[in-house]
């Protein structure tokens, strides 16, 4: 099983696209996100709306 880690988005749709698009071509079976996916970045919803739409399991991260 071939399982691909996400972590420290921080709003960026257009990288969390292009490393979920990286993720599809090599294949991955699953596709876990470690948190840290809105804080403080450009596009906090249409990230989070994402990988709600993908289903990916997620740990939420903290504020510090």
């Amino acid at each position: 099983m071939r399982i691909a880690v996400i972590s420290d988005v921080h709003g960026n749709i257009v990288a969390l696209e292009a490393v979920l698009k990286d993720i599809a071509r090599r294949g991955a079976d699953v596709t876990v996100s470690l948190g840290d996916l809105a804080f403080k970045g450009p596009a906090p919803s249409e990230c989070v709306g994402l990988v709600r739409g993908l289903g990916m399991p997620s740990v939420q991260g903290t504020r510090t």
